[in-house]
C-alpha cells in the first residue's frame, strides 16, 4: 500500500483500487485461456477430453472457494493471495511446457484451485471492509477488474495464436501469476484475522438458515450456466468462421462502461430483485448469438451479454453481503461462489458432450431456453413476491 499511500485519495479509494488491481490480474490469467480449447484441438485432442480439461479449472474453483474463506479467517489477506499466486504460478507453466492430457489436468487444476483462492480472498475481504453506502458501486467498480481482461488481454492472446505464436500466448499465463505475487503486497492493512479478533466466525448452519441466501445461491447458479457459456465461445464462432474477440470485447466493454458510468445507480437499486432479469437478458442473448450471421451482429449481442452480467454479477455480490452479517460474509460468499463455479464446471461439459449429438449451435440454444425458463420461474415464484411483500410460493 506505499505506493498508494503516497497519492492523495479517501480511504475507500484507496481500498477500492488495491482490490481492483490483483482482481484484474488474476482475472487476467484465467481469461486468457477462454480461448484455449483452439489450442487443445491443436493438439488432436478430443471435444469431449478437451471439455473435460477446460471444466477441470472451474471444478477446482469450486472446491476451492470453502478453502480460500479458511485461509482468509485464519492467515489474511496477504498471504492467502500470495499462496494463491504460487500455486498459480506452478499450474500456468505446466500449460505453458507441456501437451500430454494427464499433465493438462495438472495445470488447469493448480491454475483453478489459485484463481478460486485469490478471488475468494479479494471479495470476502471487500464484503467484510467495504461500507453498505456504497456496496453496489464497490462491487461494480472492482468487477471491472473481472471484464476486462476479456478486452485486453484475451484478444492479444488471440492475435498471438492468430499469427503462430502458441508459446508466447502461454507464456502469459505464469508471467501474470508472477504479477499476482507481487500485487498481493498492497491489499488491506495486512490480516483479517489481527483485525477481527474479538469476532466470531458464523458457521455453515447458521448459513443456511437465511432463506434469502440459498435463493441468491440457487439464482446465482442459473446465471453462471449462461456465463460459462463464454468458455465455449471460440467453438462456436470457428464453426460460423467468426472471431470469439468481437464477442468477448464488446461484451467486456459494455460491461465496464455500464460498472464505470452507472455504478452509483447500484448502490440504490433492489439489488436481489433485479438479478433475475439480468440473467434473462443474458439467456436472450446467448440465444441470439447461436444465430448471429455476421461479426456486427455478434458484437451487438455480445454487449447486451455484457450489459447482462455487468449489472448481475456486482449485484449478486452486493446481494450476498445485503443479507448476511458480517460474520457470515466470508463463509457465504465462498459457498455462493461454490455453487456460482457449479455452472462454470457443468457446461464445458454439457458442450463437449452435446456437440458431437446436436451441433455446436443447438447445444447453445438448448441452455439459452433452459436457463431463461429457470430464471423467469424463479423470478415469479420468489423474487417478485418478495419484493412486493407477498409470501413466495413455496
Amino acid at each position: 500500500m506505499t505506493l498508494i499511500k503516497k497519492v492523495n485519495l479517501s480511504d475507500d479509494t484507496r481500498l477500492l483500487i488495491s482490490i481492483f488491481l490483483p482482481l484484474y490480474a488474476i482475472h487476467c490469467m484465467e481469461q486468457l485461456y477462454f480461448i484455449y480449447g483452439n489450442v487443445l484441438k491443436g493438439y488432436g485432442i478430443s471435444s469431449q477430453t478437451i471439455g473435460w480439461i477446460l471444466g477441470a479449472f472451474f471444478i477446482t474453483i469450486m472446491f476451492s472457494r470453502p478453502i480460500g474463506s479458511w485461509m482468509l479467517e485464519r492467515f489474511g489477506i496477504r498471504r492467502t493471495l500470495a499462496t494463491a499466486g504460487i500455486i498459480g504460478f506452478a499450474g500456468c507453466f505446466i500449460l505453458f511446457a507441456f501437451k500430454s492430457v494427464p499433465l493438462l489436468f495438472a495445470g488447469r487444476v493448480l491454475s483453478g484451485a489459485a484463481f478460486g483462492i485469490f478471488s475468494m480472498g479479494l471479495f470476502s475481504y471487500q464484503a467484510i471492509t467495504v461500507t453498505e453506502n456504497i456496496r453496489g458501486a464497490s462491487f461494480a467498480i472492482t468487477a471491472v477488474g473481472g471484464m476486462l481482461p476479456t478486452a485486453t488481454v484475451t484478444p492479444l492472446g488471440e492475435w498471438l495464436l492468430l499469427l503462430s505464436h502458441e508459446k508466447m500466448y502461454l507464456a502469459i499465463g505464469p508471467i501474470m501469476c508472477v504479477i499476482c505475487i507481487f500485487l498481493s503486497k498492497i491489499v488491506g492493512a495486512g490480516t483479517i484475522k489481527k483485525r477481527e479478533r474479538a469476532q466470531k466466525w458464523g458457521n455453515y448452519r447458521e448459513l443456511l438458515s437465511y432463506r434469502s441466501f440459498v435463493m441468491l445461491a440457487v439464482t446465482g447458479t442459473i446465471m453462471a450456466l449462461v456465463d460459462a457459456a463464454t468458455v465455449s465461445m471460440s467453438l462456436l464462432a470457428s464453426e460460423h468462421q467468426l472471431i470469439t474477440s468481437y464477442f468477448l470485447s464488446s461484451s467486456a466493454v459494455a460491461a465496464v462502461i455500464l460498472r464505470l458510468g452507472f455504478s452509483s445507480i447500484l448502490n440504490k437499486l433492489p439489488r436481489s430483485f433485479c438479478l433475475a432479469p439480468c440473467g434473462m437478458l443474458m439467456s436472450g442473448a446467448l440465444f441470439a448469438i447461436s444465430i448471429a450471421p455476421s461479426h456486427l451482429s455478434f458484437m451487438i449481442w455480445g454487449a447486451l451479454f455484457g450489459i447482462g452480467i455487468g449489472a448481475g454479477f456486482p449485484l449478486f455480490l452486493a446481494a450476498m453481503s445485503d443479507t448476511l452479517p458480517p460474520p457470515l460474509r466470508p463463509k457465504g460468499t465462498a459457498s455462493a461462489l461454490f455453487l456460482y463455479d457449479l455452472g462454470w464446471f457443468v457446461t464445458p461439459l454439457l458442450v463437449g458432450y452435446a456437440t458431437p449429438l446436436f451441433g455446436i449451435a443447438w447445444t447453445f440454444r438448448s441452455l439459452a431456453l433452459v436457463t431463461f425458463l429457470a430464471m423467469t420461474g424463479i423470478m415469479l415464484l420468489y423474487w417478485a413476491p418478495a419484493h412486493f411483500g407477498r409470501p413466495p410460493v413455496n
